[in-house]
């Protein structure tokens, strides 16, 4: 099982279905052949482990749907004499430990190199050119998923972020397909499960996602 990263979570759906009886297994193999029937260009599905609460809680299964940068983490268990379905889009923020380590080091290396030749302040000089021609040539040679890494750095990530993948009508637009399309699949399942059970479907305002930061990035 892959292991999550951390999200910042962007929107979220959730509903417990009172005396519907399902499997998560079951429900997470219906939901990913109805994502793939949809082919949505670029998706990977997989499956993550998040702990309920601390360092050594059990573990919960989720299924993820991820494109780019952005994840979805969807639920499925048990719950009393329901069964409850849940889905947090977000956007995978690893840790920035390693990558803001391995900036430093390298940022430390070149102000080695060039102060021992110019001098402290044409070090500094330089370290400033060169950290500048890095990230240039960074934000032409990764794509988003990749460059997610970088984002985490503190001062340096976000001035990179905004500079070379910065909000757009067509990026708000792209996750906005990838939600609904993901939405649509889980509900997709949903349906076909209380109606196999003679259950109500659920309602218009029951099936409407929550946003939470799309229009304020």
């Amino acid at each position: 099982m892959a292991k999550a990263l951390a999200s910042a979570t962007i929107s979220h759906w959730n509903h417990l279905i009172e005396n519907l009886k399902a499997s998560p297994k079951d429900f997470y193999v219906s939901v990913e052949r109805a994502v793939r029937d949809r082919k949505a260009p670029e998706i990977a599905i997989s499956r993550v482990d998040w702990k309920e609460s601390g360092l050594f809680s059990a573990e919960r299964e989720y299924l993820r749907v991820s494109r780019g940068k952005y994840i979805f983490d969807i639920c499925g268990a048990p719950f009393g004499e329901g069964f409850f379905v849940s889905w947090w889009l977000g956007e995978a923020r690893p840790s920035p430990l390693g990558p803001t380590a391995a900036a430093i080091a390298v940022l430390v290396f070149i102000f080695y190199v060039t102060s021992s030749k110019f001098g402290f302040f044409g070090g500094l000089f330089y370290t400033f050119v060169a950290l500048a021609g890095i990230m240039v040539f960074l934000g032409a040679a990764l794509g988003e998923k990749e460059a997610v890494y970088l984002f985490v750095i503190p001062w340096v990530g976000p001035m990179f972020e905004h500079t070379f993948f910065p909000p757009t009508y067509f990026s708000i637009d792209t996750a906005l397909m990838f939600q609904q399309t993901v939405h649509a699949a889980v509900m997709e399942v949903v349906d076909e499960m209380t109606k196999a059970q003679g259950i109500r479907p659920l309602t218009e305002l029951e099936r409407k996602p929550v946003l939470r930061e799309f229009y304020k990035r």
